[in-house]
């Protein structure tokens, strides 16, 4: 009895601590790896970070610019024969404050519902597909901007999926021609889940699409929110039970699988939360129940059934007072399975989930591990005090800190053998089969297991001896 009492007590305290264990703080990629893998420690060494803005109504001191590589600013507006007009007489200064802290910038056509419409009409003939092409050459060229970006959501039939590739190929060329070969980038969003280009079309050979832009941003976030039928994450680490395919993790190894070079994929990261309305008191019950529909729109935003980080931690309406504190009422929970904060509020019934610094930090890791090109961030002035940027500075710091460490040992190594001509081939033949076996280990090496792991075992142990 005693035993079994014991055994309860250890599991229940595995489960506790796993559940408020934070995310790991280190990428598990190895400078041994990386020295043997040079195309790998390249891809780290020029890691990127796009960041979307909106055209208007954002000025240049709402970026953090230390932290993107790029600025994509959506979205420039086009109609059926495929000319583009703008909005807002605030580009010029996003560009110069770029261009200032050496960011690139990109000026992006479609987006979601009308806009997405008008690209379509646009893509839909080759006359049109020439003159949007031209159209963004131009804008190019009067605002100093450094590529394009088609943000097409989504191809909803075969034709629309043709017209998208046959629009980015006369968009390639036509950079091409006024900027020289590969002179300015190109880029395109890619749908979430399945490797596929929306979620009403087959899966495509995704290699001639690749071949014609410089990264495809990966839209992986929006897998949970008040058009579902339950609550969840709007952006899940890993899969949850019932719903595979409908997480980061998935989405990233989806489009590998479908063809998509990793070094030309860039993972999205959302800096806001799902707001949903709840029935349930998700306190007790966990964060996954029957939805009401979409909760209350951010305080300050105002954005319907969501909440951006800002409006998260608004000091008077906002739910947190310090990033993994919350507060006026609310409740946060870390969710160990799926690798993200959620929040409660039992008055008004409001479930929320969003991503927070240790999410983050977990997903740029998995970048890092996976050897893709980057992240990008949905948008870049959603960010409060620079603490959700802080994580992307630290992401790239550290893919170019492995870089460094890695380019310069295979420097070193290469030094070291040509210095001693007459044993250059056996010491050669020994170095290379110690990096190999180091490379291998640390490949298949377990992690140190966790407490909660240990626990666990414990409680497994205990169970069987009663």
């Amino acid at each position: 009895m005693l035993l079994r009492l014991i055994a309860l007590v250890v599991a229940w305290a595995a489960v506790s601590l796993a559940a408020a264990t934070p995310a790991p703080s280190q990428p598990a990629v190895t400078v041994d790896y990386l020295r043997n893998n040079t195309a790998a420690a390249k891809v780290l060494e020029n890691a990127v970070v796009f960041g979307y803005t909106y055209e208007t109504g954002v000025g240049a001191n709402e970026i953090a610019w230390d932290t993107l590589t790029h600025l994509v600013i959506a979205f420039f507006d086009t109609d059926s024969a495929g000319s583009i007009t703008t909005r807002s007489a605030s580009i010029p200064a996003l560009v110069a404050a770029a261009k200032k802290a050496n960011v690139k910038v990109l000026a992006s056509v479609g987006g979601d519902g009308v806009g997405s419409q008008s690209l379509a009409s646009a893509l839909s003939t080759a006359k049109s597909r020439t003159n949007l092409a031209a159209s963004l050459v131009s804008a190019v060229k009067t605002y100093k901007l450094d590529g394009v970006d088609y943000d097409y959501e989504f191809p909803d039939t075969a034709d629309q999926l043709t017209s998208l590739y046959e629009g980015l190929a006369a968009m390639r060329s036509a950079l091409d021609a006024a900027f020289g070969k590969r002179g300015r980038l190109l880029t395109t969003t890619l749908y979430s889940t399945n490797g596929q280009f929306g979620p009403h079309v087959r899966a495509a050979d995704v290699k001639p699409y690749a071949a014609l832009v410089d990264y495809g941003l990966l839209m992986s976030y929006d897998y949970f929110g008040g058009f579902s039928q339950n609550t969840g994450p709007n952006a899940p680490f890993n899969d949850i039970p019932g719903y595979p395919g409908l997480s980061f993790t998935s989405s990233i190894a989806a489009w590998v699988r479908a063809g998509w070079d990793p070094a030309k994929l860039v993972a999205g990261l959302p800096y806001y939360g799902r707001s949903m309305k709840v029935a349930a008191d998700m306190a007790k019950s966990g964060q996954f129940a029957p939805s009401a529909g979409g909760g209350t729109p951010g305080p300050v935003s105002q954005i319907q059934g969501a909440w951006t980080w800002f409006d998260l931690r608004d000091p008077e309406q906002g739910a947190l007072a310090a990033p993994a504190k919350a507060a006026h009422g609310w409740q946060r929970f870390w969710d160990s399975s799926t690798m993200t904060p959620w929040l409660f509020h039992n008055v008004s019934q409001t479930y929320i989930g969003y991503d927070d610094p240790d999410s983050l930090t977990t997903k740029t890791n998995h970048i890092i591990n996976s050897g893709l090109a980057g992240a990008m961030v949905w948008m870049a002035q959603y960010d409060y005090q620079g603490e959700l940027g802080a994580v992307l500075t630290t992401y790239r710091d550290t893919s170019r800190r492995l870089a460094e460490e890695a380019l310069e040992a295979m420097s070193s190594s290469l030094s070291d053998e040509s210095s001693s001509e007459s044993s250059a081939t056996s010491h050669a033949s020994e170095s290379d089969s110690g990096l190999d076996h180091r490379s291998s280990n640390a490949a298949r090496r377990p992690g140190v297991p966790s407490t909660a792991t240990l626990l666990a075992a414990a409680a497994i142990v205990l169970a069987m001896l009663v």
